[in-house]
């Protein structure tokens, strides 16, 4: 249990906690009852044998694979996979305490890390930060937020089967405080995790009631909440086409300063807009570096806080204003206006709309970039349709064994190459994608058998019957549809010790809908 306590809390606050968690597990494996009791226990639980089977597809991945320093990497990487279920079968059964305690803990590491992130929100550290995702500290913010997510579920679990009201109180303020830091800190990802995964337990849960009335509430219930989603992604993509029809400003030649504007030739960014203005046109150079290096200790020639060029940064924010580009357009900047540009911040509308609204305006902009040929480099989502398309053209010609597991990065970046992509080098990642990295890797064989591990111990352990799992595997099936979430440390943790730990545990657990 010491050695679970220590990996739980090292998701999100430690990885050495998480190895110091793993290896704890082994010493209490190794010590105490048989060693052949143990692995007979682990082969007489067929759910422990399922769940270690699939790390046999990276080890028959490497009778084929070319580059074993990645093979015998990803080799490392995913034990847990394995070791997990074999370690945890060989001891009697999680109860009913146990578990309540490992999800305690658990959650006490996730509230100490957001607490600590907001600490660092609030200037604690003294840093400068202009990037939401520097506010996970302690691993990635896409693994934080499925992280939260599960942490929000489970303490709703809980707020409604403890008995005493102070702990229901304790309960309801925890997952109050999870949502709110999701949205606090923008964690896109995890709120669209989150909406999803409250809509299908409303749904599925609701559907279970005999009584009729109850199941026509909890339908209405989904039917606003989608409804709601709905509304505000019309709203911000309506908005954003309305801006793209706007009149452009009116042609003029000189600034009033008498410098030339000017005006992109290229085809490919003459048409490119902000907020329905051209971002190409309207440019007086001179006027704009005097007038800003008056403003602002960042250089106009150097770069903003993001690291991207303040130049572009400067004339894609002033054009979302719909002013000329010149001296004028930036005496025109607020202080605030100045210390957004010295941010990275390319829209002024950025500041006055939700995080929500802020992203799908982006994902919008980014496509409309992509579709007209530009530069779409450091988009995230655009660039995810490439490494899936690349992705796709691999498995075409690795169609039934994939290309092994140390090959993956090969084929992509030999792919790459020969599609002659627009990726910069630092761009051309992986799948990002797990579904896809395992028909990549292991080809159809890696489909059906990543499916097959996935679902069967779903339906054999009627694991649709409780709350907490139903919860945890719409998180983590989710998370693979836009990220390798098996592919980092932490990842293969989180997976696989909830994983094995909430279908191992002892039946009959208060975890039932």
């Amino acid at each position: 249990m010491l050695g679970i306590f220590s990996m739980v809390i090292g998701l999100s606050l430690s990885k050495p906690l998480i190895t110091g968690g793993i290896l704890a597990v082994l010493l209490a494996w190794l010590t105490g009852e048989s060693i052949k009791q143990r692995v007979l226990s682990y082969f007489n639980n067929r759910t422990a044998v399922v769940l270690s089977s699939i790390y046999l597809l990276t080890i028959f991945g490497l009778f084929y694979t070319t580059d074993f320093d990645f093979a015998l990497g990803d080799v490392r990487r995913k034990l847990a996979l394995f070791s997990l279920p074999v370690l945890i079968a060989g001891f009697s059964p999680i109860t009913n305490n146990e578990w309540k305690w490992i999800f305690r803990v658990y959650v006490g590491g996730v509230l100490l890390a957001s607490f600590w992130s907001m600490f660092v929100y609030f200037g604690g550290l003294g840093e400068l930060i202009v990037d939401a995702r520097e506010y996970s500290r302690f691993n990635s913010h896409i693994r934080f937020g499925l992280e939260i997510c599960l942490a929000i579920f489970g303490s709703i679990y809980f707020l409604k089967h403890e008995k005493e009201s102070l702990k229901k109180l304790i309960w309801l303020l925890i997952s109050l405080w999870l949502i709110s830091f999701l949205y606090i800190i923008s964690l896109f990802t995890g709120l669209v995790i989150f909406g999803i995964t409250t809509v299908v337990l409303i749904l599925f849960i609701g559907l279970t009631f005999s009584n009729q009335w109850v199941r026509y509430a909890v339908l209405t219930a989904v039917i606003v909440l989608i409804g709601f989603v709905f509304i505000t992604v019309y709203q911000t993509v309506d908005t954003y086409k309305e801006q793209q029809n706007r009149v452009p400003l009116a042609s003029s030649s000189f600034t009033s300063g008498g410098e030339k504007y000017f005006e992109e030739l290229n085809n490919l960014r003459k048409t490119e807009k902000e907020n329905g203005y051209y971002v190409w046109k309207h440019i007086a150079w001179k006027e704009l570096e005097q007038e800003w290096n008056k403003r602002s200790d960042l250089l106009f020639s150097g770069n903003d806080l993001k690291g991207q060029d303040l130049s572009t940064t400067i004339i894609r924010y002033i054009t979302s204003k719909g002013v000329y580009k010149d001296a004028s357009g930036v005496k025109e900047l607020s202080n605030k206006d100045v210390e957004a540009i010295e941010k990275g911040v390319s829209n002024y509308a950025y500041l006055s709309v939700n995080n929500v609204q802020k992203r799908i305006t982006r994902i919008l902009w980014e496509f409309e970039d992509y579709n007209n040929g530009r530069d779409f480099n450091g988009h995230s989502v655009v660039m995810r349709w490439e490494y899936w398309k690349t992705a796709y053209r691999i498995f075409k010609a690795n169609k039934w064994f994939g290309v092994g597991t140390g090959d993956l990065q090969v084929a992509f970046d030999t792919q790459y190459e020969k599609d002659n992509s627009k990726l910069l080098p630092r761009y051309r990642l992986r799948a990002h994608n797990q579904y896809i990295t395992y028909a990549v890797t292991f080809g159809v064989l890696g489909v059906v058998c990543f499916g097959l591990f996935l679902i069967y111990p779903l339906f054999k352990n009627k694991m649709y019957n409780d709350f907490i799992y139903l919860a945890f595997f719409s998180i983590i099936t989710l998370s693979m549809l836009a990220e390798d979430t098996l592919e980092p440390q932490v990842g293969v943790y989180f997976f696989a010790l909830f994983n094995t730990i909430l279908l191992l545990k002892a039946k009959k657990q208060p975890q039932e809908v």
